[in-house]
């Protein structure tokens, strides 16, 4: 490893030591912890479920008994009770459409939770690669303020002309100014992610490296909550389907009222029927939307699927460059950037070259390393990504 780089290396390491003394650690899996815990999203899925489950009580839909007081011998009068039932079976279909309602609610809750994962550890890479940046801007900071000041005394002493002088003061105007906006990023992300976690103390985060488990190879969204909810909906429908078509079998009628005079038998006051579903119409075209509804969710999941899948190429294709150019700056862009600086400040110290051009060189010097943070943060965000359309957390 370069002189150079080793300089960064152990002032990365001293600035992180020194602020895990002064803040707690907060790793990206506590972080997602600790915003699911007060993610509003996954509260309101939770009570979600709460609500399906009570209404699981009211699914077999018993229609109300018609209780009557009515004088059918014109003497005397009489109460009555009449109760109506569906098809048995109407009962069980309807019990099983809404416990797969819950299994619904159950699997939008984790999608909630998935996506509260996905945002946190988004913004986790973010700060770190705002921390990052804001470190080798400060190393630049301080480089370009010693030129400036070294430029200001050779311009007094007249070893360097106007032009010089002023180009050295505009390129370190430049990198404080970039320096100061990157520390107002870093803390306003900072602030974001004590929001989300309701976090009240101040926090330190790992620094930035590469995710060690890279799902570059998962080419299945099986198991992303939209797809499932798309598939357990297609089973909501046939369920449906079901009751449509079990409503149309006859139904039951029970009752008791005495029709005849007061010593009238118990036994004979029972009233029994069928409910005879004789305007088949009705029944026919529920049927028949219901059968179109299964068709529809069907072609929904197909939909969902397929969209899931450009995501997922779109995403491996990203991910496929991002990592080429990763491996490019490891294995040759860093070492041309320490060539660049070291070689331009030999030729500086020798005087082969002015400021101006020793400036340029090293600004495309550490614009390396700007990019090498970056394809860094890329590939991240796309293994983060791709753990999310594949229903990761």
């Amino acid at each position: 490893m370069n002189y150079i780089k080793k300089i960064i290396l152990l002032f990365t390491l001293f600035i992180f030591t020194i602020s895990a003394f002064s803040q707690s650690l907060l790793t990206a899996d506590e972080a997602v912890a600790k915003a699911l815990k007060n993610s509003k999203n996954v509260n309101a899925a939770i009570l979600n479920i709460e609500q399906q489950k009570q209404l699981q009580k009211s699914a077999i839909n018993i229609p109300n008994p018609e209780l009557t007081w009515q004088s059918p011998t014109g003497i005397f009068y009489v109460g009555g009770v009449t109760q109506s039932f569906e098809f048995p079976t109407v009962y069980g279909k309807q019990y099983h459409f809404q416990k797969q309602k819950i299994t619904i609610a159950q699997t939008q809750k984790l999608g909630s939770e998935v996506i509260v994962a996905y945002q946190v550890k988004s913004l986790y890479l973010n700060i770190q690669y705002a921390d990052s940046l804001k470190n080798l801007l400060f190393i630049q900071d301080t480089i370009y303020a010693k030129l400036a000041s070294s430029a200001q005394r050779l311009f007094d002493a007249g070893q360097i002309d106007f032009l010089q002088k002023t180009f050295t003061e505009n390129q370190y105007g430049e990198i404080h100014n970039q320096y100061e906006q990157s520390k107002i990023n870093y803390q306003s992300l900072v602030n974001q992610l004590k929001y989300i976690t309701a976090t009240a103390d101040d926090i330190a985060i790992s620094p930035l490296q590469l995710i060690a488990k890279n799902p570059e190879q998962e080419k299945s969204v099986s198991q992303n909550t939209d797809f499932l909810i798309a598939k357990q909906s297609e089973i909501l429908a046939e369920k449906n389907l079901q009751i449509e078509r079990n409503k149309a079998l006859p139904g039951l009628v029970l009752g008791y009222m005495n029709q005849a005079e007061r010593n009238t038998p118990t036994n004979l006051r029972f009233q029994f029927g069928l409910t005879v579903p004789l305007w088949f119409w009705q029944y026919k075209g529920n049927i028949n939307a219901a059968k179109t509804d299964v068709e529809i969710n069907e072609e929904k999941t197909l939909g969902v699927q397929q969209e899931l899948n450009m995501q997922l190429m779109q995403i491996q294709n990203e991910l496929a460059q991002n990592k080429q150019s990763l491996n490019y700056f490891e294995q040759t862009g860093l070492k041309k950037s320490t060539e660049i600086i070291n070689t331009s400040k030999r030729f500086l110290n020798s005087g082969e070259t002015d400021y101006i051009n020793y400036l340029r060189n090293i600004n495309d010097a550490y614009a390396i390393r700007m990019k090498y943070l970056e394809a860094i943060k890329n590939v991240n965000q796309n293994i983060i990504y791709l753990n999310y359309l594949t229903g990761k957390q």
